[in-house]
């Protein structure tokens, strides 16, 4: 059965491409006039296929296929809309055009259900000004705290004032979460931002887990000096020690990661060198560990590695180490009873599909936390995401999408056995 219009797909990617910054394309930032434009775009959308449209106290936006009976019970599916900066046309635009193709097929089709559909773009994903990512993911969920509402990003605007300035009320955000004893599911197509589907040939990953995920900011204090005069000898050089340091994080990890048969990496990719001027010997580094893990054994033989070699080389280099903990995310895993629809949804669909645990946060890692939530993964390029090359075929979220369609018609037909 030819459920999703391909060319419908092909189109939505398209239109939305066009609200970025014509400059670096494709940015569509968070609460940006582009993110304001491409909302929009989806409104309308929403509106020709006579969805109900609102923007909920935490700035998501959604449309709801109303039930044939007016029931209370609901499946929601969705992605995001804004992009990281310089990024792509798929990531998270992919899952809420999977959404909307969804509803045109059950729309065109005529299709009554005993329960409500919503389409979400939930607010924010991706990590911005604020240094907070998942905004109305974390929302919905009652997990946006006060201290998340009312911080400042670099221009000194107070987030939950721009929630409120797209339509939000975040006075009565605490309410949100109550919605979910209704949820019968929660849906989400997302790119795979790896290679590892591409490389096998594998048309769906039904993803198992979301990664712990925390980041460790290390200090390094060294000593500033001439750079032609003071001798190699008498350096205390900071960015040399960072240096060594960095290699043995991407060592350590990668003997790690070849012998835990689940997802590991460690990454650094922000470094901050004091005073950063060409004559000058670096006297502090600073730079931040980035960890995903879904074995916290493996976790802790990191993490007590890295330390035994911070103590090393303090005592070799003799300067001074300091390691700090940021922020982490827990290990969370996808509901096992979603999954199985959506294994047996692709193998009757006679797509290939494997098991994989995600490298990266999503908005359904903070809806698993209360709800029955899993996300699938459709191939990409070469596997490369946030950036402008950035791609996947449109028969690959046409098929993704026909895997969530198969498994929201299964729990229509067996609607009276599940409530």
């Amino acid at each position: 059965m030819n459920f999703v219009d391909l060319n419908f797909i092909e189109k939505c990617i398209s239109q939305l491409s066009n609200y970025t910054e014509k400059d670096r394309p494709f940015t569509r930032l968070v609460f940006s006039e582009e993110f304001i434009k491409g909302r929009a775009w989806l409104t309308q959308k929403f509106k020709e296929f006579n969805l109900i449209t609102k923007v909920d106290d935490a700035g998501n936006l959604f449309g709801i296929y109303k039930s044939s009976t007016n029931a209370s019970k609901k499946i929601l599916i969705g992605s995001h809309i804004d992009t990281v900066a310089y990024g792509g046309k798929y990531d998270g635009i992919a899952g809420v055009i999977s959404g909307l193709s969804i509803i045109k097929f059950l729309s065109d089709n005529n299709i009554e259900l005993p329960f409500d559909i919503e389409v979400y773009d939930y607010l924010g994903e991706e990590l911005n000004d604020w240094n907070i990512s998942c905004i109305g993911s974390r929302g919905i969920c009652g997990t946006l705290s006060e201290v998340m509402l009312n911080s400042k990003n670099s221009r000194g605007i107070i987030l939950k004032d721009e929630i409120d300035r797209i339509g939000g009320n975040t006075k009565n955000i605490d309410k949100l979460s109550n919605q979910f004893k209704n949820v019968l599911a929660c849906f989400e197509l997302h790119i795979e931002q790896g290679t590892t589907l591409e490389n096998k040939g594998i048309d769906i990953g039904v993803v198992e887990s979301m990664p712990n995920i925390s980041r460790h900011k290390i200090l390094i204090e060294g000593q500033a000096g001439h750079s032609g005069t003071t001798l190699m000898e008498n350096r205390k050089d900071a960015l040399v020690v960072a240096s060594k340091l960095i290699i043995y994080i991407n060592k350590l990890a990668k003997e790690i990661s070849q012998k835990d048969n689940r997802h590991f990496v460690a990454t650094v990719g922000k470094i901050e060198v004091f005073p950063n001027y060409v004559t000058i010997i670096p006297s502090n580094v600073e730079f931040i560990v980035d960890l995903r893990v879904v074995n916290e054994t493996s976790r802790d033989l990191f993490l007590n590695q890295l330390n035994k070699e911070i103590i090393k080389l303090k005592k070799l280099e003799n300067l001074k180490i300091k390691f700090q903990d940021l922020m982490i995310s827990p290990y969370i895993e996808m509901n096992k009873t979603i999954n199985e629809s959506l294994k047996k949804s692709a193998n009757d669909l006679n797509f290939t599909f494997m098991m994989m645990d995600s490298g990266a946060g999503h908005d359904t890692a903070h809806l698993a936390k209360v709800s029955k939530a899993s996300i699938i993964f459709i191939p990409c390029q070469n596997g490369l995401s946030h950036c402008p090359e950035e791609f996947t075929d449109s028969i690959n979220i046409k098929k993704g999408s026909e895997v969530i369609l198969k498994s929201i018609l299964d729990l229509k037909d067996n609607y009276n056995e599940i409530i």
